[in-house]
């Protein structure tokens, strides 16, 4: 039987890894007891082998997947800006992200040949990535200069 792992219990396999010596076999065991479904040695492995990847993410505990964004510096430089206008109590609707997004791509270097979209799901991939709720308010687009 297949189990599929959250993120979250991906990463705290990963961080009992970082705890002391402990073998696939052993973290295996540990992993399968704490969670309460098989894991496999082969999934062990996997998961230690994306283990850097997987603690310096900022993914949501509940997903499952983690998909990399296409452009890392425009996502980094976007995710920043969101969580300036958070700290300053802006709530930002899907426009003013997007149209921001779009902004800050002219400051930042190409990564790929095609022209990047910013589509709703790009956006709504971002904001899953981000763990982000899909509120929406009107406010004024003089933070998007900011």
């Amino acid at each position: 039987m297949r189990s599929e792992l959250t993120m979250a219990e991906r990463i705290q396999i990963c961080r009992h890894h970082e705890g002391g010596r402990i073998t696939n076999k052993g973290l295996n065991l540990w992993a399968s007891e704490k969670m309460g479904k098989p894991i496999s040695e082969m999934m062990i492995s996997r998961i230690l082998i994306r283990k850097i990847e997987l603690l310096g993410s900022d993914v949501g505990s509940n997903r499952k997947h983690y998909r990399k964004p296409e452009c890392p510096n425009l996502e980094s430089i976007s995710y920043s800006w969101f969580l300036t206008m958070q700290e300053a109590n802006v709530t930002i609707s899907d426009a003013m992200l997007i149209a921001k997004a779009k902004m800050l791509s002219n400051s930042v270097p190409r990564e790929s040949a095609k022209e990047f979209k910013f589509s709703n799901g790009w956006l709504q991939g971002f904001k899953s990535r981000h763990g982000i709720s899909s509120k929406q308010a009107s406010v004024s687009l003089e933070f998007l200069h900011q």
